[in-house]
C-alpha cells in the first residue's frame, strides 16, 4: 500500500470531516419524455465545492436526473434507494471520470438500457489500481462497497478513453464483451469529455449513442 495513501488515511481518521448536508444530491428535470438520463457528477472543482450539473444540454431532449456524489466516494456513499425513486423505465446513464465509474456501477443495480462513460476508472483502490491519481479521494473512503468496476450483461456500454498511458491502463482492465464498445480519442489525456466538447463533437456522439 502506498505511503502517501497511508498518511492521508491516518490524517482523515484523526480529522473526520463533518457533513451537514446530504452525501447524495439530485436535481430532476422532468420534460415528460419517454427516456430518462441519469447524469452522474465527476469530482468537479474539488471537495470545497458542490459539483455542477454535467451534460446539461441533455435536458433539451430527455428527462434528466443529475446525481452528485458529494463526498467523491466513487459510488461508495451514494444513496441508491433515493436515486431509484425518481426512475421508472427507459433509463440511460452518463458520466465523466468518477461520474463514468458511477454510471457503470448503477447499471448493475437498476435496469439501464445504455451507458456512455467518458474516462471511467477501473478502480481507485490502492490495493487494486496502479494509478495513483485519486489516492487523496480513496483515503477518505471508509467502507468500500465498490472496489472496482462492474458491468451488467443486460446493458449496452460505450466507453470513451484518451490515448495517454493512464487512460490506456484503465481501458486495458475493462472486460472485453459484446455489449461493451470502446472509443479512443487520439492525442487526448483524461479529459475526454471536455476535449470532445471543445471540438464540438460531444453532443452528436452522445445523441447518436442514446438514440
Amino acid at each position: 500500500m502506498r505511503i502517501n495513501y497511508l498518511i492521508k488515511k491516518i490524517q482523515y481518521l484523526i480529522l473526520k470531516p463533518y457533513f451537514n448536508y446530504p452525501k447524495t444530491l439530485v436535481e430532476y428535470f422532468d420534460k415528460n419524455k419517454d427516456k430518462t438520463i441519469v447524469s452522474f457528477s465527476s469530482i468537479g472543482r474539488g471537495r470545497k465545492f458542490t459539483q455542477k450539473n454535467e451534460f446539461f444540454h441533455l435536458t433539451q431532449k430527455f428527462n434528466v436526473l443529475f446525481v452528485k456524489d458529494v463526498t467523491r466516494s466513487w459510488f461508495n456513499n451514494l444513496d441508491v434507494k433515493y436515486i431509484k425513486q425518481f426512475l421508472k423505465k427507459d433509463v440511460y446513464t452518463i458520466g465523466f471520470s468518477m461520474g463514468a465509474f458511477n454510471a457503470i456501477i448503477f447499471s448493475c443495480l437498476f435496469p439501464v438500457k445504455k451507458v456512455i462513460a467518458f474516462s471511467p476508472q477501473f478502480s481507485i483502490d490502492p490495493n487494486i489500481s496502479e494509478d495513483e491519481t485519486f489516492l487523496n479521494y480513496a483515503a477518505k473512503i471508509n467502507k468500500w462497497k465498490f472496489k472496482k468496476i462492474k458491468f451488467s450483461n443486460k446493458t449496452e456500454y460505450l466507453l470513451v478513453f484518451g490515448d495517454s498511458k493512464k487512460e490506456k491502463y484503465h481501458m486495458s482492465k475493462m472486460p472485453k464483451k459484446k455489449n461493451i464498445k470502446f472509443l479512443t480519442i487520439k492525442n487526448c489525456d483524461h479529459n475526454t469529455a471536455p476535449r470532445l466538447k471543445k471540438d464540438k463533437r460531444l453532443k452528436n456522439l452522445i445523441n447518436n449513442f442514446l438514440d
